[in-house]
């Protein structure tokens, strides 16, 4: 009978755990799904942390600040499922506002400029941006919100802006 050897028993721990860390939210928890192996290690601070890191690097610069306190408590993936909430949340604040601001066919610029403030006043980063307001299926307006704000108030260059949105096949023509 033909033995197949695992992967997990073939390959050491510290070079799965690093080809883990160095994966997307989606792919890690797509590979956390694979086998109990997978699974553990994929769900491991260690993991978590370099994509709460990654996500929101302003939020964890101070090593004594309540959210590096809080993750001490509940780990790192709880954290960061914990902080996705609540961005999701701040995203349908603005999409409400953009959504009832059309109720009428169109958008004054005021009220596209709230928006774009209202992102600001949110603190989103810009990978929220790419989660939450860079999508193919979603209002063209927002994707434009998305991307004004990710070029004046973050100032990402246009060029890197356009090449996620590209990335993503959202257009907006």
């Amino acid at each position: 009978m033909h033995q197949s050897i695992s992967i997990q028993n073939s390959l050491p721990d510290d070079i799965a755990l690093k080809i883990a860390s160095s994966l997307q939210v989606c792919d890690v928890c797509s590979l956390g799904s694979c086998s109990r192996f997978w699974r553990e290690l994929c769900g491991s601070d260690y993991v978590w942390e370099a994509l709460c890191k990654d996500r929101w690097p302003g939020h964890f610069v101070d090593e004594n600040s309540s959210a590096s306190q809080s993750q001490s408590h509940e780990g790192w993936r709880c954290l960061y499922i914990s902080k996705h909430s609540e961005m999701s949340g701040k995203a349908d604040l603005v999409t409400n506002f953009v959504e009832r601001a059309l109720a009428y066919e169109s958008i004054e610029v005021g009220n596209y400029l709230k928006a774009i403030e209202l992102l600001n006043s949110l603190q989103f980063g810009f990978k929220d941006v790419q989660i939450f307001f860079l999508k193919p299926k979603l209002n063209v307006l927002l994707n434009l919100a998305g991307l004004h704000y990710c070029i004046v108030w973050l100032g990402i260059p246009v060029t890197c802006s356009t090449t996620q949105m590209d990335a993503f096949d959202v257009y907006l023509l």
